[in-house]
């Protein structure tokens, strides 16, 4: 359904892979620019100090557990203080798998750790960043012809059900709304 809306139609363009800073002066001319990625990054110029996002790393293991599955679900949650990392995902236990797997005796499990070096992934909200957040959302609603959207350009965070509403909400009273010709 996506593909069909966006890849058969000549006035949108999708690129992925691609650093928006890189190709920003050879965009094709357009009325609206939906930016996804990180409000401070879009601003960096503007001299702002720049917000804190946690990113996040994974690492691997192969376990042997004697009753074949390593946890009671595929993802648990760790909020120990004690405990280094945030979650631990057990991929035997998703959906869709081969009959059978659960009966296999080894299982891998992912163990998610935070980390303020990568990608970013979550915001921190402690009073600085909120307050700091304030002033680019004052700047993204003067940008003409530029909306912001999702967690990244929001500042805030989203489970996937939150996000994929914030984007029908978006497209609903934002581009709903405009003609398509």
């Amino acid at each position: 359904m996506f593909e069909n809306m966006l890849l058969k139609d000549p006035k949108i363009t999708v690129r992925v892979s691609t650093d928006f800073f890189k190709v920003t002066d050879s965009l094709p001319e357009h009325d609206l620019l939906i930016f996804t990625g990180p409000i401070d990054a879009y601003f960096a110029s503007k001299g702002l100090p720049k917000l804190e996002y946690r990113s996040i790393f994974w690492e691997k293991e192969y376990l042997e557990p004697s009753a074949k599955i390593f946890q009671p679900a595929w993802v648990v949650n760790y909020p120990e203080a004690d405990v280094n990392w945030t979650r631990i995902s057990e991929y035997k236990h998703s959906p869709n798998q081969p009959a059978g797997v659960k009966e296999y005796p080894g299982t891998v499990v992912y163990r998610e750790y935070s980390t303020d070096i990568g990608d970013p992934y979550y915001p921190v909200p402690n009073k600085r960043n909120k307050d700091l957040y304030l002033k680019y959302q004052a700047m993204a609603k003067a940008e003409k012809g530029v909306k912001f959207v999702g967690r990244l350009a929001s500042y805030k965070y989203f489970n996937m059900d939150q996000a994929i509403i914030n984007a029908l909400e978006f497209f609903d009273t934002e581009i709903g709304s405009l003609r398509w010709s």
